[in-house]
């Protein structure tokens, strides 16, 4: 495999990082595709797409990824979609949602990662605050707003019984602002994640994990806007369809799969098998599919979290599922 060559954007903490062919692979015979996905490089979020890349299996679709532009997350990612000439993106689903009732012309066009994952509210080590329910009163942070932290925040205090009004919560940007806030002593409770549980394990603690409250959520979706959906709507769906192949392919080749991410991303492979370990990968990633249960818990988050009205949300507004197989295509409400 040839490790990609890898270069840096100079605005913000955005990170496009372009990814080579596999050994073969006639670029002239493919379309290009530049990406956005939440998050890159420092979370997985994308490992689908590298494996496919570097497997060939977006070759075979007739696909190049040509770079992938990470950002911090929430409407950042968002953004990058619709102001940013970027083909697809793979966004928090309450940004999506967000900006799309907002009047961005963009599509949910298939579902990304499933599950919570190692998502989780973290405290120093000496904190006093042991559970859930010392939060209330305290200072707790997540990304950015619309982003899927938020939503999950709200929705694992309603779980626990907690009005999220009685908790502060603060936009504290990406996973190192959380953790710099932390350490500060700016945040009570900062919004943690792998890698960085694992490689800050000696100077946090772990108050819950998303997952203990929230047990399905479709934490992140792939986005168009409408003119490229109708542009590229072939590529984009070989583009999906390579994603699946992606997500299989990690969900049984979990060592080979940390490897490629770490080269791709000059991460420390150690740190990112117990990542992907912890992730527990078949239940983590989805096939491309929206899931209905999944996405209904996203819709429900944002609702907790102010980010939605009491009205039912018109979902063919939201979402196209043209460009997804149609055995991949899901049977949804017509309102949530």
């Amino acid at each position: 495999m040839k490790i990609p060559r890898q270069t840096f954007l100079a605005s913000g903490t955005a990170a496009a990082v372009a990814l080579a062919l596999p050994c073969g692979a006639s670029a002239a015979d493919l379309i290009p595709f530049n990406i956005t996905v939440t998050h890159y490089p420092e979370q997985d979020y994308a490992l689908p797409i590298i494996v496919a890349q570097q497997n060939g299996f977006m070759g075979k679709q007739g696909i190049d990824v040509k770079s992938i532009t990470g950002s911090s997350g929430g409407g950042t990612t968002v953004r990058n979609v619709a102001q940013g000439g970027l083909t697809v993106g793979q966004v928090a689903t309450p940004a999506a949602i967000k900006a799309i009732l907002a009047g961005e012309d963009l599509k949910i066009i298939g579902g990304g990662v499933v599950a919570a994952g190692t998502i989780s509210w973290s405290v120093k080590k000496n904190s006093p605050i042991k559970t859930i329910h010392d939060l209330v009163g305290k200072t707790v942070g997540f990304t950015q707003p619309g982003s899927a932290s938020e939503s999950l925040l709200a929705l694992s205090l309603r779980a626990a019984n907690i009005d999220p009004s009685t908790v502060k919560t603060r936009a504290a940007g990406g996973i190192g602002e959380n953790y710099a806030l932390l350490m500060s002593g700016d945040l009570d409770v900062g919004f943690t994640v792998d890698p960085l549980l694992t490689q800050k394990s000696n100077e946090m603690r772990v108050v819950f994990y998303a997952r203990e409250y929230v047990p399905h959520f479709m934490q992140s979706v792939w986005v168009a806007d409408s003119g490229t959906l109708h542009d590229k709507s072939t590529a984009i769906a070989g583009f999906l369809r390579g994603w699946t192949y992606g997500a299989d392919y990690v969900a049984s080749h979990v060592p080979q799969s940390a490897r490629m991410f770490a080269k791709a991303t000059s991460a420390d492979e150690s740190v990112v098998l117990t990542t992907l370990q912890h992730e527990q990968p078949a239940q983590y990633f989805g096939k491309g599919d929206l899931n209905r249960e999944a996405l209904a818990t996203a819709v429900e988050g944002m609702r907790i979290g102010k980010l939605l009205g009491p009205d039912k949300v018109d979902i063919s507004k939201l979402i196209d599922q043209s460009a997804l197989a149609s055995t991949m295509r899901t049977s949804l409400p017509t309102m949530m």
